[in-house]
């Protein structure tokens, strides 16, 4: 059950001057029999040196337009052959669960951690199993968990560029509450991050029916494990 809140725990839910040489004249002293003959000493030209020239810093160039649709299209078809992610969901800043594991075609392999302690499934279209910390695989009977962190960004209602710095792309997806398994009409906005083309996280914050505060964070990476997903017995 703490697997599931992967959806459902989403709904639970930023120079001076340079120094010129003296040039005061030298003073020589001879004696002669009563008087002091002063020679006189030809007084050091100064030379100026002509300014640096002045150097104007180039514009930092101006971030192409992004298509935000066409960019989150592209970035989830990118994760068809599968991805690591890591979702971390709290409630008023409290961590409640955490999900961290590999989505490939063949299935998914994942730890769930949250105050019951920690689980591991594995998921293939043939069923879910899971086992417990120092325990043994056994089936689950119950519906399989979601596993796929990235599905609600398949349809989205809208989809908005908040940011472009030329490499990272920030977008605000619109997608209806069902996306996310959550109960009734409306639509929820999750913060989206495409890093040279590829998705990075995805990020959603809401008020629970209590008052408090939910978020969901995940983490989109490369597979770590991308050996096929097979029935742990």
């Amino acid at each position: 059950m703490a697997a599931r809140l992967l959806s459902g725990g989403v709904g639970l839910l930023i120079v001076f001057s340079a120094c010129s040489s003296d040039g005061s004249p030298q003073v020589q002293s001879a004696a002669a029999d009563t008087s002091t003959t002063v020679a006189n000493v030809p007084v050091p030209s100064t030379v100026v040196a002509d300014p640096a020239p002045t150097t104007t810093a180039a514009a930092p160039a101006t971030p192409a337009p992004v298509d935000g649709a066409a960019l989150l299209q592209q970035a989830v078809a990118a994760t068809g052959a599968g991805y690591h992610f890591n979702q971390t969901a709290t409630v008023d800043g409290a961590v409640a669960l955490t999900i961290d594991g590999d989505r490939l075609p063949s299935g998914a392999r994942l730890a769930v951690t949250n105050e019951a302690g920690l689980v591991y499934y594995v998921i293939t279209p043939d069923g879910t199993w899971l086992m417990p910390e120092n325990g043994e695989w056994e089936a689950d009977d119950s519906p399989a968990p979601a596993v796929d962190p990235i599905a609600a960004l398949g349809a989205p209602t809208s989809v908005t560029v908040a940011g472009n710095d030329g490499t990272t792309v920030q977008l605000v997806v619109t997608v209806p509450f069902a996306s996310l398994g959550i109960t009734g009409d409306g639509d929820a906005s999750l913060q989206v991050s495409v890093v040279g083309g590829a998705l990075t996280s995805i990020a959603y914050s809401t008020t629970t029916a209590d008052g408090k505060t939910a978020t969901a964070t995940t983490a989109i990476g490369p597979v770590v494990d991308a050996t096929p997903v097979v029935a742990p017995i």
